[in-house]
């Protein structure tokens, strides 16, 4: 009883500095929803690599509690001898070539067979198809894009004819399911291979104006080229679908804090999507000058940041609503990762103190050496803390930033032997999300009447799913 009494706090604190940021407005009325559209979103990225990096496959995803897939990611491109604009697949193997020896990864059961001439798709595509015909209300969208493939974007949103013929690369090959033959297994792709699969487009586009990833061609002209860039992904869009009969989702991942209308024309670029995945999260990361919440509910006047008042969830939305983008097309993001900060002061147990993290290493999975350890990491690898993530372990103690509205883990002597410098035992703070402050998102979110929240990403949940399930009450 306690806790939840807490929980509904924090929620009427967010939702108290919203209303004061939204005073001025008038009363805005939300447009209505297209036909075959989900009216409340929870959505989850699902990434190509997952099969490999975790080994964690389609028929994993507890598609029961979500109902929008965002598969990452597709390949905007440009070849810069010839000029021509395509929209390519990440990774053919894992994408659709992959084939499944057994049924023990498939979400039928059913084992693939590559002699099949007849069977066009494998790997994670076909098994997408097998879930949404499991579930025939689940939408599956493929993002485009992402922190290291926006790399033509600029270049592809800045003239009539590049919009354009990128467009329809995109639409051929993900929506018409035009895949590229000519692999192994060799009835893999083709004609239509995939059509049918996916039910939109979700633009990833990191950052208008900005290098981001090892983005070309940046210009102050992107800011107002990608609403030209979705207006177009809209006309065609709309267009296949009255042949088809059907609306194609278009939705795009969009910045937090006031940087949104540094990168975009929020409210005109919003104008054509469904709806807006706004990455409320990563306001610190281990290149910040102190140990921070990854991701703040509400401000906190201790963060290193906090002279920003939109620099947290609560904040965010209530920027988004005051430029002009409607409640109902607003979807807040989640991380289903923390942010580790090594060789930290003790005070305040880690918390906004200095950090070291040299030796730790990015591209590994050991929890222990990584900067940006996976809530499965923490709970089922690591065992720092347990599902419900209110209880630490292996040394860990697990704290609430009542501020924030964050918990975080606090180890004074955390081993480390992963480390490639200085001793391997040092003070860890490790700032995360847990089913609590997820269950803040869900309570601002029906108190707004938001669309829905986002998560990056599903295979990044514990085995139990408790983070996505602290989402679910929003689809009942």
């Amino acid at each position: 009883m306690r806790r939840s009494r807490r929980l509904s706090v924090s929620a009427a604190v967010a939702l108290g500095a919203s209303m004061a940021l939204l005073a001025p407005l008038p009363a805005q009325a939300s447009p209505p929803t297209a036909p075959d559209v989900p009216g409340t979103v929870v959505s989850a990225y699902f990434a190509d690599w997952d099969v490999y990096s975790r080994g964690y496959f389609v028929k994993d995803i507890p598609a029961t509690k979500l109902n929008v897939i965002q598969y990452a990611f597709g390949v905007p491109d440009l070849d810069p001898t010839t000029g021509a604009a395509s929209c390519k697949v990440l990774d053919p193997w894992a994408d659709y070539q992959q084939v499944y020896w057994t049924g023990e990864n498939t979400v039928d059961g059913v084992a693939d067979n590559p002699d099949d001439l007849d069977q066009h798709l494998f790997g994670n595509f076909n098994q997408l198809r097998k879930l949404k015909a499991a579930h025939p209300n689940l939408k599956v969208e493929i993002s485009l894009g992402g922190w290291t493939k926006s790399t033509w974007f600029s270049s592809l949103a800045a003239t009539p004819q590049l919009r354009q013929s990128f467009v329809a690369s995109c639409i051929d090959t993900f929506i018409k399911g035009n895949l590229p033959g000519g692999g192994w297994p060799a009835g893999a792709g083709g004609p239509g291979a995939a059509a049918g699969l996916f039910d939109g487009i979700d633009l990833d586009w990191e950052y208008p104006t900005q290098v981001a990833g090892g983005n070309v061609d940046v210009s102050p002209a992107d800011r107002h080229n990608a609403t030209l860039l979705a207006a177009e992904f809209r006309r065609q869009l709309d267009a296949y679908g009255v042949g088809t009969g059907k609306h194609y989702l278009l939705t795009a991942a969009l910045p937090a804090a006031t940087s949104s209308t540094t990168y975009y024309e929020l409210k005109e670029f919003s104008r054509y999507l469904d709806w807006d995945n706004v990455m409320t999260y990563d306001f610190n990361v281990p290149s910040g000058p102190k140990a921070s919440p990854n991701t703040l509910f509400t401000p906190d006047p201790r963060d290193p940041n906090a002279a920003n008042l939109t620099w947290n969830t609560a904040g965010t939305v209530a920027y988004y609503l005051l430029h002009g983008v409607p409640a109902n097309k607003i979807v807040v993001g989640v991380p289903f990762y923390g942010q580790q900060y090594l060789r930290t002061g003790t005070a305040n147990h880690g918390l906004y103190q200095a950090f070291d993290n040299a030796g730790t290493d990015s591209d590994v999975l050991t929890v222990d050496v990584t900067p940006q350890p996976s809530y499965h990491a923490l709970v089922d690898e690591g065992g720092y803390v347990d599902a419900a993530g209110v209880t630490g372990g292996a040394g860990y103690t697990a704290y609430w930033n009542r501020l924030a509205g964050e918990p975080y883990l606090f180890n004074p002597a955390a081993a480390h032997p992963g480390l490639t410098t200085g001793p391997a035992t040092v003070p860890t703070m490790i700032a995360y999300s847990s089913p609590r402050s997820i269950g803040e998102r869900t309570k601002l979110i029906k108190a707004l009447h938001l669309r829905g929240a986002m998560a990056w990403e599903i295979s990044q949940d514990s085995n139990s799913h408790t983070l996505i399930g602290a989402l679910t009450p929003l689809l009942g």
